[in-house]
């Protein structure tokens, strides 16, 4: 019996068919001008008065093209002669439409091909590996991963990157970085003007007429004029960046190769005006390219690689100065055992008896990983994150056994370690962008982490520098490591700015009940939105409402602004606790600290509550009184002993807040270990025994008690019977 066998719609087509119907799209005649409108739909964030997140919504709901989408439309277009000759409204629609549909169904297809195409997904979970181990599931989320930096973070780190290395580009290019910088803040600047002035024209001309390329479109002498530098310079830039009408970009055959109008994103049409279509390519360019000119020269490649690294290194480390102060952060440290060098950490943070050990890097993704090709993919892996990551780890180690070794600063001078540091942070830097680079740190890096040695921030300086802009004191920069380590094998993320702007809204704090979590991108928008506000003149909040906020004008925030202020590293700890409550325990802290203060005014006698944190093995007491210092310190001390031995802590601390403001007096901080003692166990022996009330329930039990009402510590028992005498 014959069967005829019909071809099913709906069976999904290959990545390769449906990139090849986009390039025919796109060589389409005056095809550019529907790239123009898709710059104008997806790329620009237009709002009035001012900025706030619900203006992002356009950018996340996932309708729009993300720049790497724009840029292969862009590449593709320039593998044909294109010109901007205006199509007709109707055939400029149908390019509108049809790209749309076949972006869509071309991330769908990689998607599938990725997790599903030929591969035995149960072979791979029965050997215990995950479908994001195999290289081509990584294809996906390097191409739709989005972008490390903002666009200013560029326009501020290009300069520090090639600062040393003018000398080169004038020799070998004939302009300096910071004109090149000026030129394409102009450009962007130009754009933007052009933009509104068509947005007026276009009112008064035929729908026919309209298109969005002419925004996009400048001559030298447009630019030259604006930047006041001398037309002969502003044809070298524009000549190192520029893509000839007359070139085409035939590498390009797949969306994992080379796509050259992404390192040349000036589009020069032959007539004396040029075209930049996305704004954020040539800044991108513009940090990222004149590396790869200077190692073309084999007698500066060895100058160039060495700039690279002292760039990487001596940001991350500014940074982290910014938080920490300078005192507290030592870079380029040798470390030796015997005569021999150990290990090197290219910085060192110590802040009382927390370390951060901070590994640069300035390793790129290679083309071949870009692929999906599994050995290239996890060697360029190594060579960026996970040697960085050994060398932390040699650093962790010596730091937990100073006496065996000797650290030295760049000048040789042996410094000297306190003692053991109790937590480490391990950080890997790199310089550049590396596509889903905290997605593959989770698939592809051997974590060893315990109780001293936490899981590793691996991240960039693009992120680093949006950390330590809202996380701008010890307090909370610790805190939010802690929080981070703690998440490391949870989250299911793309990039590190999801984690953090998570952190400052909601308190990156997982109850252990969640297996693993999947942060959206949308998370980040309130950072977008502060980060324009702070470092482009946005009109709107630079504040984020959340972690950074909650406790403000609260008492708990009157004690937290306090430690932050202090910048005492030993009160870092209390201080991390008190941040990572939930909202019903701080809430509830907060009406305990207040009535017990109020109580402490009218008696004129000492309140305290003790706050023991299990999971630390460790606690600590507070007291609100207006003694002389010499007896609240005494007090203070005394009460801290008692609970440290009776919880068998390791640690405990005591702080003393004078009644009526709550402003602290003393600090105190008990670390000895615990050793069996007679005269405690007496001591304890004649106090009742009682289990400390939920801190969300704490704050009904405090005030004015009688003697025969039940205690206010939870204990069950009458206040005569339990905590008066106490």
């Amino acid at each position: 019996m014959d069967k005829t066998l019909k071809k099913d719609e709906t069976v999904q087509r290959t990545e390769a068919e449906i990139f090849a119907e986009l390039e025919t799209v796109c060589a389409s005649a005056g095809f550019v001008h529907a790239i123009a409108y898709f710059c104008f739909r997806d790329n620009l964030i237009r709002y009035s008065g001012e900025l706030g997140v619900k203006d992002m919504d356009s950018h996340y709901e996932g309708s729009s093209l993300l720049r790497s989408e724009i840029s292969t439309l862009i590449g593709l277009m320039a593998r044909s002669p294109w010109t901007t000759d205006m199509p007709a409204p109707e055939a400029l629609q149908t390019y509108i439409d049809r790209t749309d549909e076949l972006m869509r169904e071309l991330h769908h297809a990689m998607a599938a091909e990725a997790f599903f195409g030929g591969r035995d997904l149960a072979g791979l979970l029965a050997e215990g590996r995950g479908p994001f181990e195999d290289g081509a599931a990584m294809r996906e989320p390097i191409f739709y991963g989005g972008e490390s930096a903002y666009n200013f973070q560029y326009k501020a780190l290009t300069e520090l990157k090639y600062g040393a290395d003018e000398g080169w580009l004038e020799r070998t290019r004939g302009f300096n970085i910071r004109e090149a910088l000026l030129v394409a803040n102009v450009i962007g600047d130009f754009h933007l003007r052009r933009l509104n002035l068509l947005r007026k024209e276009m009112r008064a001309q035929s729908p026919d007429q309209w298109t969005f390329l002419p925004a996009f479109t400048f001559t030298i002498e447009d630019i030259a004029a604006r930047a006041e530098i001398a037309i002969g310079r502003v044809e070298a830039i524009l000549a190192a960046f520029k893509f000839g009408s007359h070139e085409r970009n035939s590498a390009f055959i797949g969306l994992s190769e080379f796509n050259e109008t992404n390192a040349r994103p000036i589009l020069a049409c032959g007539d004396g005006t040029y075209i930049l279509l996305q704004h954020y390519q040539l800044q991108e360019s513009l940090y990222e390219s004149p590396f790869f000119w200077m190692m073309a020269d084999d007698d500066y490649r060895p100058t160039a690689t060495a700039n690279r690294g002292f760039f990487t290194e001596s940001y991350s480390s500014e940074r982290l100065r910014s938080v920490f102060g300078s005192s507290r952060v030592l870079t380029n440290i040798d470390i030796y055992r015997g005569k021999n060098r150990y290990a090197e950490a290219d910085a060192l943070v110590l802040f009382g008896n927390q370390a951060i050990v901070v590994q640069a890097k300035s390793k790129r993704l290679t083309l071949n990983a870009r692929k999906g090709n599994d050995l290239a993919l996890k060697d360029d892996f190594k060579k960026a994150v996970a040697n960085a990551y050994d060398q932390a780890l040699l650093c962790a180690g010596a730091l937990q056994r100073p006496s065996d070794f000797v650290f030295r600063d760049t000048q040789g001078l042996e410094l000297k370690i306190a003692g053991p540091v109790d937590v480490i942070y391990p950080m890997c830097v790199l310089a550049d962008h590396y596509p889903a680079l905290t997605f593959q740190a989770r698939q592809f890096l051997k974590v060893e982490a315990d109780k001293i040695v936490r899981s590793p921030l691996v991240t960039d300086v693009f992120t680093l520098d949006i950390i330590a802009e809202f996380l701008e004191t010890p307090l909370h920069f610790l805190n939010y490591l802690d929080l981070r380590a703690r998440s490391y094998t949870k989250l299911l993320i793309t990039n590190e700015l999801i984690p953090l702007s998570y952190h400052l809204r909601n308190n990156l704090w997982l109850d252990d009940k969640y297996d693993m979590v999947n942060l959206g991108d949308d998370f980040t928008a309130h950072v977008d939105v502060a980060m324009a506000v702070r470092r482009q003149g946005a009109s709107g909040s630079r504040e984020i409402k959340g972690v950074l906020t909650r406790y403000r004008g609260t008492p708990l925030g009157t004690i937290v602004a306090q430690i932050e202020a202090s910048a005492i590293p030993e009160l870092t700890e209390p201080g991390m606790w008190l941040l990572q409550l939930s909202d019903s325990s701080a809430n509830g802290l907060s009406r305990a600290l207040d009535l017990q203060n109020k109580a402490a005014v009218r008696e004129a006698r000492t309140k305290d509550i003790s706050l023991p944190f299990d999971a630390q093995q460790a606690g600590m007491t507070i007291h609100i009184n207006s003694l002389p210092d010499g007896v609240a310190r005494e007090k203070i001390l005394q009460h801290a002993r008692i609970k440290k031995y009776e919880l068998r802590a390791e640690r405990w601390y005591g702080m003393v807040l004078q009644s009526g403001d709550l402003q602290m007096r003393q600090a105190v901080m008990l670390t000895d270990p615990w050793q069996q003692c007679s005269a405690m166990d007496a001591t304890l022996a004649k106090l009742p025994r009682r289990s400390p009330a939920p801190l969300d329930q704490v704050s009904m039990r405090v005030g004015k008690i009688g003697r025969n009402e039940q205690c206010s510590c939870g204990s069950g028992l009458k206040f005569k019977k339990c905590c008066l005498n106490r």
